[in-house]
């Protein structure tokens, strides 16, 4: 059994998955915490974390395909040809482990990474540089820092999930 990632109609993600799960197959739908407005007014929505795809535990088999594509909510598997395409189970390992006991993302408060906070850099390509905010959060749990890189500062934008906040040092 492998993990294969599908394409899910607009806005279906949940109808798939429930359906899916009906089938007897296990389902993957890592979901993230995210902040909206409506107006005046700030929402915090649960949404896909991949909108338009979950992940499905199937054999690599052309059967698969077809129990899977003919499913309420589904677009289509990911193939190459007639097979599935697996993703490997790394990925969704450290997927599942940021999903926390809550199954899905929590950002941080929104006031977690203020301007001039010193943080290091956990994962990603940037992982082990140290650097300073340089913008705040934004809806999509992203700051922007200015990270030390080939003697000079360059500003880049990293998820707040990938971040560690360092101790702020007092001067006296």
């Amino acid at each position: 059994m492998y993990w294969c990632a599908v394409n899910t109609k607009p806005k279906n993600e949940n109808l798939a998955a429930r359906h899916l799960e009906m089938k007897g197959l296990k389902v993957f739908l890592p979901k993230i915490e995210v902040i909206r407005k409506r107006g005046s007014a700030k929402l915090t929505l649960v949404e896909p974390l991949f909108p338009g795809y979950l992940f499905v535990r199937v054999p690599l088999l052309l059967e698969s395909v077809s129990q899977v594509n003919w499913t309420p909510g589904v677009r289509r598997m990911l193939c190459s040809g007639d097979i599935p395409v697996p993703v490997p189970d790394s990925a969704i390992k450290l997927i599942q482990e940021r999903v926390g006991p809550r199954d899905h993302i929590t950002l941080p408060p929104e006031n977690a990474f203020p301007v001039g906070t010193k943080i290091a850099v956990r994962h990603g390509p940037f992982a082990g540089l140290l650097g300073v905010v340089d913008k705040p959060m934004s809806g999509r749990g992203r700051v922007r820092v200015l990270l030390q890189m080939l003697q000079r500062e360059m500003s880049v934008e990293c998820d707040v999930i990938d971040l560690d906040q360092l101790p702020q040092v007092s001067a006296g």
